[in-house]
């Protein structure tokens, strides 16, 4: 018995033996006798564009084998690995090097190392388009070669999702080299934004920033940002793909690999006017940087959650109301000018009778008439405020994985879609008027404040104002008038002739500057305007005061007679008819 199993097993490994020898040798489809080409990808990924150049990168045409027929079954490959097909350009070859090479019939494959190192391509569904490369390694970083089509380009992309890491390796040869480095964000630019970086870290409040989101909302990146800076609006569409809102003045772009800002050409440069030149980086609207930046951390953030889950969707949900809307409620907690745009924006859709009546009617919009940029906002702070920061954090994960928004929103509130839209808008006209009455006081916040000529004297006026009659009649001297020359004209030489716009004033007073030199002082009830030769127009609630450089003056009483002064001396009073009378 014992010697017919020995006989047996013999004759069972002679079978296999022999079968495995008889195997069809398949060669390489580049040609019969090419050398089988092997493939070292390092240990982790590169974090340079300069370094995932030189990574190697398998190509279809150098690794796929010659088969003759379809017919499934076992071959040796060109090197003595075993092979099996199961059809028609699907297949896998177990290679010498202790590799596994597998293809697919729709032009998909894989390379998969025993050290947990692998590689994959595959080809995308767009026309004309090249297949996206993906290099893996055993410490879940991973390389991304994505083709864009819009610029029929590669991109690389370092990752590491289940660490906050997702960003474009840049190619310095077209973006120059790093011009600043602020915490994660790397700056890419031309001179032209000089200026701007050189005082960026006064004006963006990265450290309290980051905290913030972190914490309140759990959106992280703890990877390298890239902040590409375009100097022109049409290079930077080019480049992202698509119309930027406010792209044309100073409008971005927060994708999931980098961030871009627009435009240079617009931005302040060096004039050796001290003044001028620090007010001109005042004006710069450095909200927007919160804004993009916002949406990259939301993007990172859902890519780790959807790479922890394996749960991708399988189309991109739709929801600029919430992308938009959270981005701008973030940006005006940390940029005063973003609060009085997002109300004033707001108060002027319900009035033109723009708002979608319900939560549908607001998804189909998507951004028309820049909806989400004013109601997302007020949605926004009506759910946090409301529901909790749980709520925000809950949308995001559910939407992020393919729930829709209609029914995300409702398991993070417990409440309908449809409820949370009307109770929003509710609660943005029971806040909007105390808001739009600091709307000056917020759309000027960080301007530069201009300064009067007679500071003393215009502060004495800023707290006392005017004290003059009821009826011009009561006048009798010349110096019963205030002197409005020592009052109103104001240090306008640095700006006179190249600069047209707001300014603060001293004690909540505000300030404006025509470019032909003229400029206007102004408070709630009361304006002085300053005209080229200092002729002054002071206009108070109920009367006014007039007077020109060579000392003429001029009252109109709230009765509505007036004196004129034509010097120290000489005098006319008039009705409120304008006819000369004797008082």
């Amino acid at each position: 018995m014992v010697r017919k199993s020995i006989v047996f097993c013999l004759l069972l490994l002679t079978i296999v033996i022999y079968a495995e020898s008889e195997r069809l040798t398949i060669p390489l489809k580049r040609g019969q006798g090419s050398d089988v080409l092997y493939f070292d990808f390092g240990e982790t990924a590169p974090t340079s564009f300069l370094a995932v150049e030189r990574l190697q990168e398998p190509k279809l045409e150098d690794l796929k084998l010659g088969f003759l027929d379809p017919t499934p079954g076992y071959f040796n490959g060109p090197d003595g690995g075993e092979v099996y097909q199961w059809s028609k350009n699907h297949y896998q070859w177990k290679r010498a090097d202790g590799s596994v090479y597998t293809e697919w019939a729709n032009g998909t494959f894989k390379l998969d190392f025993p050290s947990g190192i692998g590689f994959i391509s595959a080809p995308m569904s767009c026309n004309g388009c090249s297949s996206t490369l993906v290099w893996n390694y055993p410490d879940l970083t991973k390389i991304t070669k994505y083709w864009i089509s819009h610029r029929k380009e590669y991109d690389y992309i370092y990752q590491k999702p289940h660490n906050f890491e997702n960003y474009l390796l840049v190619d310095e040869t077209k973006f120059g080299k790093p011009k600043l480095e602020f915490g994660n964000y790397v700056f890419y630019g031309s001179d032209k934004w000089k200026e701007y970086l050189r005082v960026f870290g006064d004006n963006f409040k990265m450290k309290s920033f980051l905290q913030y989101v972190k914490s309140e909302f759990q959106l992280e990146n703890r990877g390298k940002i890239p902040v590409l800076l375009f100097d022109q609006y049409e290079d930077s569409k080019e480049y992202v793909g698509i119309e930027i809102p406010g792209g044309i003045e100073e409008g971005g772009f927060g994708g999931r690999d980098s961030v871009t800002l627009c435009c240079g050409e617009k931005m302040p440069q060096t004039t050796g006017d001290i003044e001028f030149d620090s007010d001109a980086l005042r004006r710069i609207h450095f909200g927007t940087f919160y804004h993009i930046a916002l949406h990259n951390l939301e993007q990172v953030s859902c890519f780790k959650i959807q790479s922890e889950t394996g749960k991708i969707p399988p189309a991109e949900i739709s929801d600029p109301w919430f992308e938009a809307g959270l981005a701008s409620y973030i940006e005006a907690k940390f940029f005063e000018r973003k609060q009085f745009y997002i109300y004033n924006d707001a108060e002027k859709l319900i009035r033109e009778n723009k708002v979608p009546k319900t939560f549908k009617s607001l998804l189909d919009a998507k951004y028309k008439d820049l909806i989400p940029y004013s109601i997302g906002p007020v949605l926004i702070k009506h759910i946090h405020e409301t529901y909790g920061k749980e709520a925000i954090i809950s949308y995001q994960k559910e939407t992020c994985l393919g729930t829709s928004p209609a029914l995300a929103l409702q398991n993070a509130t417990g409440v309908s879609p449809d409820q949370i839209l009307k109770d929003s808008l509710l609660r943005f006209e029971k806040d909007k008027d105390a808001i739009l009455k600091m709307g000056k006081k917020l759309q000027l916040s960080g301007y530069s404040t201009m300064n009067a000529k007679f500071p003393a004297e215009f502060k004495n006026f800023l707290e006392k104002g005017f004290e003059l009659p009821e009826s011009a009649l009561d006048i009798k001297t010349y110096t019963e008038l205030p002197d409005l020359q020592k009052i109103f004209p104001a240090h306008v030489e640095s700006f006179s002739g190249k600069l047209e716009g707001d300014f603060l004033g001293p004690n909540s007073s505000y300030f404006y500057l025509w470019k032909k030199g003229n400029y206007r002082w102004y408070g709630d009830s009361w304006e002085a305007n300053v005209f080229p030769g200092n002729q002054i127009l002071y206009r108070g609630s109920n009367f006014t005061l007039i007077e020109w450089e060579g000392g003429k003056k001029q009252y109109i009483s709230p009765k509505g007679d007036s004196v004129i002064f034509f010097n120290l001396e000489s005098k006319s009073y008039l009705d409120a008819s304008g006819n000369q009378i004797t008082p």
